[in-house]
């Protein structure tokens, strides 16, 4: 009788950050999703434009929360860590995107009777909503990780 057995081989680095791209992936189509439906919801309320930023943050938080449960679900283990690195995966192009675009300056517009001008976004402003998404991005990834690990299956 012969025993053939068969050595697992450890995960790659590639292998094992290939969770965190996905589990980003997951996280921004659900971030996408939640934009339009909340697009959807302000457009038929017609709510006021300054509610838009709090919707932003809202969906934002939702794909960080997306993202660290789909990679918890999946690795099965250590979900506060895993949904964290699964978070800030997603959160680095977003906060990337978000200072490369408050960066560039509106053409000058004709101010509008009645309504306040809108301030121009300087670099403290642009640090501080990278501040605030970080914030966002590792207690809604902490908490989707921690979901993930102890959901009942995976998915």
């Amino acid at each position: 009788m012969v025993i053939i057995m068969q050595r697992k081989s450890k995960p790659t680095s590639f292998r094992r950050f290939r969770l965190y791209i996905t589990s980003a992936i997951v996280g921004g189509i659900a971030s996408g999703v939640a934009l339009v439906l909340f697009a959807l919801l302000v457009f038929l309320l017609r709510l006021p434009i300054e509610q838009v930023a709090l919707f932003s943050f809202i969906a934002f938080g939702i794909g960080c929360l997306v993202s660290g449960g789909f990679a918890g679900a999946l690795k099965r283990q250590n979900g506060l860590v895993t949904g964290i690195k699964a978070a800030v995966v997603y959160a680095i192009p977003v906060a990337v995107m978000g200072l490369v675009l408050s960066g560039f300056v509106a053409p000058e517009v004709q101010p509008i009777p009645g309504v306040p001008p809108m301030p121009e976004p300087g670099v403290l402003q642009a640090f501080g909503e990278v501040l605030n998404k970080t914030v966002i991005a590792v207690l809604c990834g902490a908490t989707g990780g921690v979901l993930g690990v102890n959901k009942n299956s995976g998915f």
